[in-house]
């Protein structure tokens, strides 16, 4: 067989298994693994070509790259980076890897990151900058200002003629603000809250009541909302370039904390604008920010908060065609992680609620020995069998458990954040913690809870089922974890989806069906130490066929099952779990 056919079959081969991990409706269109790369490997093509000898090695890994641009060029600027970027598609074809682009910089994420403007960058008026609480001007764009959205739509159709990418993702500095409870308080941006609110603020006033002490506020939800439609005009700016230029490149965009509300309560409005007039399906991509090794547990509170978005975007319908999980390393260093621990917490993302991903290793700007990439892309060939599994279950599940109760009045909470430390300590204690966008009626009260609540919040807790966790402490006793274990049990009458009584640290993510059904348990040993034998009490399981599957080798194994002390449950024996490992029980 000469080489041309070798070629083809490999791509049929590629494209056959992208079919299978693509959701319904959206055959072929959305990718299952990509590999995003900084903009540094534009100026590399040698580097590019040794990097694609890992691919041609190990096939199937990724179905993506995105390339990436750097700084605020302007639109001329712009496009000669995208030809650039053009001159890797041939190479990218003969392998079955799509090509696609991040747009690095939107709004901006501070102007000590961004630095001082550069030859060759885009000129912008003193009104296009977002002002501060302080009334000065800030280092991130504004989203209303004309010349803002000017720029973003010049910016997307020089993209798509420089390179014709499949994808266009937008950073998650569509944001105002970075990291903290912020927003545009321009003579612009003012004038637009008032007329939606039908106030008259000035900026001193309403400063002040946003980030009073107040425990309860209500112009912070409306200035919630107002700060999501702002990101929305953006975000529709983008769709209209592609719209001009009749393009079918799908958009998307880099989600920040989902707990983190002061830029919208959800990013349903900007992906309803990215989706446009004609409700083209876009992609999400939760996962800011990114844990290191040297404090592991980072990844168990940054997928709690991917698990929040994913729920929400399951409320979207087919508008969300695509919730793909960001495994940052910023930028990633050696030290960072190891390929394997990349592989757990992918398991951690998927389990929590994703059903594609998006990975990082190679920085072009800080190089690193290219065996290790090599390294990275084979043990990710291995895994993905798994993770192709995984996410299956995912797509036709909703997170189970218990859920704080968040109330309808949260958003006018002080702090403008939905995060709670009792979330994390109970999820680290072996808890199946959900979070209340799963739909489930089976919750625990906190004091923030309490301050978010209404009237009609409490007549709603009250036809649920409410657990207490006050007296289970960061690390708890077992008799106290038992203690709510059982109580758990009680208030479902024994349908609690999952139970493990064992002194071990765990994450226990249950992913239910809609009939309530347990379709499958992904458990991840947060301990360093091995957790011996452990006896896994599941409820109404779809089947009393169990087998475990993780990414470190992605083969399916049986594992022994029995009745047990009801009708509804089953008691599965997982061998010993090594220190960090994380997999998956699937019912078949």
């Amino acid at each position: 067989m000469n080489r041309k056919k070798i070629a083809l079959l490999a791509t049929v081969v590629v494209a056959m298994r992208f079919l299978s991990a693509a959701a319904p409706g959206e055959t072929n269109r959305w990718p299952f693994v990509i590999i995003r790369f900084a903009g540094g490997l534009n100026d590399a093509p040698q580097t590019f070509a040794r990097l694609m000898e890992s691919h041609r090695r190990h096939r199937g890994a990724c179905d993506e790259f995105w390339f990436a641009g750097g700084g605020r060029k302007t639109p001329e600027g712009v496009l000669a980076e995208a030809k650039k970027i053009a001159k890797y598609r041939s190479a990218c074809d003969e392998v079955g890897i799509r090509l696609s682009y991040q747009q690095g910089l939107t709004l901006g994420h501070s102007a000590a990151h961004d630095g001082p403007p550069r030859p060759g960058d885009q000129p912008f008026p003193n009104d296009a900058w977002q002002v501060g609480r302080d009334g000065k001007l800030m280092g991130y764009l504004c989203p209303r200002a004309p010349a803002t959205l000017a720029y973003e739509r010049e910016y997307i159709k020089a993209i798509l003629k420089g390179c014709a990418p499949d994808s266009i993702w937008l950073d998650d500095d569509l944001r105002l603000g970075v990291c903290k409870a912020d927003g545009c308080f321009c003579p612009r941006c003012l004038a637009a809250f008032n007329a939606k609110t039908g106030g008259e603020w000035t900026r001193e006033a309403l400063v002040a009541k946003l980030y009073s002490k107040a425990v309860r506020e209500p112009v912070r939800a409306a200035w919630v909302a107002f700060n999501a439609e702002s990101l929305a005009v953006y975000a529709a700016a983008a769709r209209r370039a592609a719209d001009e230029l009749g393009s079918s490149c799908r958009l998307a965009y880099q989600a920040v904390w989902s707990d983190t509300i002061y830029t919208g309560y959800d990013t349903k409005p900007l992906l309803e604008a990215l989706s446009g007039p004609a409700r083209k399906p876009v992609g999400i991509r939760p996962g800011a920010g990114f844990y290191v090794e040297a404090e592991p547990r980072g990844m168990v509170k940054k997928c709690l908060s991917v698990a929040r978005e994913a729920e929400r975007c399951r409320s979207c319908g087919d508008l969300v065609a695509s919730v793909c999980y960001e495994q940052e390393t910023y930028p990633r260093h050696v030290l960072h992680k190891s390929p394997g621990a990349i592989m757990t917490e992918c398991t951690l993302a998927l389990a929590s609620g994703c059903d594609s991903l998006s990975l990082y290793w190679f920085v072009a700007e800080v190089p690193e020995p290219l065996e290790e990439y090599d390294r990275f892309v084979r043990t990710l060939a291995t895994a993905r069998p798994y993770f192709e599994r995984l996410a299956a279950s995912t797509r036709r599940t909703r997170l189970g458990g218990v859920a704080r109760f968040v109330g309808s009045a949260a958003a006018e909470t002080a702090g403008f954040d939905l995060r709670d430390p009792k979330d994390f300590d109970l999820a680290c204690a072996g808890i199946p913690v959900t979070v209340a966008e799963s739909g489930v009626k089976l919750w625990y009260l906190t004091e923030k809870s309490r301050a978010e609540m209404t009237d009609a919040d409490k007549a709603t807790v009250a036809s649920g089922a409410v657990v207490n966790v006050n007296d289970v402490e960061k690390y708890p006793l077992a008799n106290r974890r038992k203690k709510l274990l059982d109580d758990l049990d009680a208030a479902t009458k024994g349908a609690f989806p999952v139970r493990i009584d064992a002194c071990r640290p765990l994450r226990i993510l249950p992913r239910v069906r809609p009939d309530g059904s347990l379709d499958s348990v992904t458990i991840l040993n947060l301990s360093i130490g091995d957790t011996d034998e452990l006896k896994v009490r599941v409820r109404n399981a779809v089947s009393a066929k169990a087998v475990w599957q993780d990414a470190k080798t992605s083969v399916p194994k049986p594992l022994p099952c029995v009745a047990g002390a009801t009708a509804n449950e089953q008691v599965v024996t997982l061998a010993n779990m090594t220190g960090w490992q994380a997999g998956t029980i699937f019912f078949e």
